[in-house]
């Protein structure tokens, strides 16, 4: 379990009982996958999607801690998979340091092994958990995999334009985010205006959150991040910082940029990556994507101040305060 939980030591216990049900989980697969797998699920990031399940299924008088512990391992199995996607797509070798799926087994046995985590995620919904049954994770699944369709449809395309990639990630980690935040206050029945007051927390919590990730690959570092940065430049993957750079550079006349991407050959070479980096900083991409990012957080912030139960406010607004000066 993640030290980032520490300073909240109730949410923290239930996110290892949400940890031991993914592992039991997992557990159940045979041969060379399991330890595989298992060491995949083990090297958790800070859980912040079940964490968001199990602070919004606060919001009313119902004791559904053992509903909320078994959503928020569904979601984060979802999370898991797509990761292990993610890496494919990616071509990545490391994550947090670790060795990847995809490194260790090649793309056509991760694929599978992220379907495997998708398929346990299904099987974990039982349908009684209040207002969250296998058709909602479905909706968010489809929306998930219909955007990772179509960024890697597009791998090498740095034109897009910013609403493209706002869809994008949308599907990609908002729809997730929302769904935690939307299922664990469904839980308790509640008011539908509060439900969807905290599907749009979610939301917006999820968008600023890929933003500020997107921003971490042009202003991170290797260490910190367990993985290179300019690695989405690297494997043709067109970001906030660099759509708002290219747009500055069109609006200046100029096209260094534009031209550099035209006539790059993928996956990015190291020299070009380097140039793209600097000049995505210079044309001032990165802090114009933060400014997005940070009207995200202020949508949810609007949102959280509007929740009755100080508690769940609190949790939230600490949860806003750490991820705010994050590194990873």
């Amino acid at each position: 379990m993640p030290s980032f939980w520490n300073d909240e030591p109730i949410l923290q216990d239930q996110l290892k009982q949400v940890s031991h049900t993914i592992e039991h989980t997992v557990s159940t697969a045979h041969g060379f996958i399991r330890p595989i797998l298992l060491d995949h699920v083990q090297g958790v990031g800070k859980m912040l999607r079940p964490a968001l399940v199990l602070i919004t299924s606060q919001l009313g008088d119902h004791e559904v801690a053992e509903d909320a512990i078994r959503v928020g391992s569904i979601i984060e199995l979802i999370h898991l998979a797509s990761l292990v996607h993610d890496d494919i797509l990616d071509s990545a070798s490391q994550r947090r340091g670790k060795s990847t799926i995809y490194a260790k087994l090649g793309a056509k046995q991760a694929v599978l092994a992220g379907d495997f985590l998708l398929a346990k995620a299904l099987l974990l919904t039982n349908g009684r958990e209040r207002g969250m049954d296998s058709r909602v994770v479905s909706a968010a699944l489809s929306r998930l995999c219909e955007s990772e369709l179509d960024q890697d449809a597009g791998v090498g395309n740095f034109f897009i334009s910013v609403p493209t990639y706002l869809r994008r990630i949308a599907g990609k980690t908002a729809s997730l985010f929302a769904l935690s935040c939307y299922g664990g206050a469904a839980l308790q029945e509640g008011p539908a205006i509060q439900t969807m007051r905290c599907h749009r927390i979610g939301y917006c919590m999820g968008m600023a959150f890929q933003i500020q990730d997107d921003i971490l690959d042009y202003s991170g570092s290797s260490a910190t991040l367990g993985k290179a940065t300019g690695n989405d430049l690297k494997c043709g993957i067109p970001t906030l910082p660099l759509l708002y750079a290219l747009n500055e550079e069109r609006s200046r006349g100029s096209a260094e940029l534009a031209t550099l991407l035209s006539q790059a050959s993928m996956p990015l070479k190291g020299r070009s990556v380097k140039r793209a980096l600097e000049l995505v900083h210079a044309l001032g991409g990165v802090q114009k994507a933060q400014n997005l990012a940070e009207s995200y957080q202020k949508r949810a912030l609007k949102d959280i101040e509007n929740l009755e139960n100080a508690e769940v406010r609190r949790q939230l607004l600490h949860l806003f305060a750490k991820l705010s000066g994050r590194s990873l």
